[in-house]
């Protein structure tokens, strides 16, 4: 019985390491991409389509790891965090060894370079596959680790915001469309903003051990007045800019669907100048309604993007179901993701 509960606990935290909310997020912008191809008339390659949605799984995996490895000293003196900052906790409270963190991290990112090659060379995806998949292993394995630490220099959050946001989208339309595409780019400017922000929010219960880490990310220099202030100005900012694209060949629908953030945003903002955000209720508060917004953003564009391709004879349904079906199965791993969570913090 001992050893059964020893197994379960044992699983749960590496689901928990693996912190599958956040590393679905990161597939979520890359499917985009491939609604975007398909809403144009591309055919959607189902292997394709699979192979490097589990590839940057992997990729979103190993900076995950890596970044629980290397800040594994900062968020074992971190007291002020609450359920969606300061990492997994699943290695300061010794679940699972740190160094095993780092084997698995160095193992997702081979299954991830031996996908890249298989796409390119197997499936003829293009010539801007390797490189594309390249510069995404490089932000995410130095986000955390020597010599650039990304994260411990002020940039940490713009790397995250043009991986997680313009490079998934236009890499996930690249690999069925064949090329680069403008209206693509431009609808990943909005989840760029959302995934920054994410990111931003969540540092902020985290700013006095990241201070004595060393760790001098946005937060830590702005400070924590300044980066709520900045937070509520680039809210604003991401609504401006997806009101801006339907200008520039966006579907029109997408601003009009936009209506709906425009309570998150002017709740949060006012939650922000009445009641600061010192207190770590108010600031989990704030990190949740933000991961919402920034869902609620890719799920506008997927609606409005699918809903214009409707209106081309020349698509295939078979192909957007497989699509959804791929969105449906993320989601899912976030639920996962959640539960394991929960289920580790109660075997405690």
């Amino acid at each position: 019985m001992g050893q059964a509960v020893s197994i379960r606990i044992n699983l749960l935290s590496w689901l928990a390491l693996f912190r599958l909310g956040a590393t679905a997020r990161g597939v979520l912008p890359f499917l985009l991409g491939g609604v975007i191809a398909w809403s144009q008339g591309a055919p959607i390659d189902g292997a394709v389509l699979l192979l490097s949605s589990l590839a940057v799984f992997c990729i979103m995996l190993m900076t995950f790891l890596l970044n629980e490895y290397y800040d594994y000293s900062t968020d074992a003196a971190n007291k002020d965090f609450h359920r969606l900052s300061g990492g997994s906790r699943v290695l300061p409270l010794g679940l699972v060894h740190r160094r095993y963190a780092a084997i698995a991290a160095y193992i997702f990112l081979a299954l991830a370079t031996g996908i890249g090659l298989l796409l390119y060379f197997y499936f003829h995806t293009g010539p801007l596959t390797i490189p594309l998949g390249a510069v995404a292993i490089f932000i995410g394995y130095f986000y955390t680790a020597a010599p650039f630490k990304w994260s411990y220099r002020g940039v940490g959050e713009i790397t995250i915001a043009f991986s997680c946001g313009w490079l998934a989208t236009i890499t996930g339309y690249y690999l069925q469309a064949g090329h680069f595409d403008a209206v693509a780019m431009l609808a990943s400017l909005p989840g760029s903003v959302s995934v920054f922000l994410v990111i931003l929010i969540n540092e902020i219960p985290d700013i006095r051990s990241d201070k004595l880490s060393g760790k001098n990310n946005l937060v830590v220099r702005l400070g924590r007045e300044k980066a709520g202030v900045l937070y509520a100005v680039l809210l604003v900012i991401c609504l401006a800019i997806i009101i801006v694209n339907v200008f520039f060949g966006v579907p029109v629908m997408s601003a009009f669907l936009a209506i709906i953030l425009l309570p998150l945003i002017i709740w949060n903002v006012l939650t922000i100048f009445r009641k600061g955000i010192a207190d770590r209720q108010v600031q989990e508060v704030l990190s949740l309604r933000t991961m919402v917004f920034d869902h609620l953003i890719t799920v506008i564009y997927v609606i409005s993007f699918i809903a214009a391709g409707l209106n081309t004879k020349l698509l295939n349904i078979d192909h957007l179901i497989m699509l959804v079906a791929a969105f449906v199965g993320v989601f899912l791993l976030e639920f996962l993701g959640l539960a394991c969570s929960k289920a580790v913090t109660a075997e405690l």
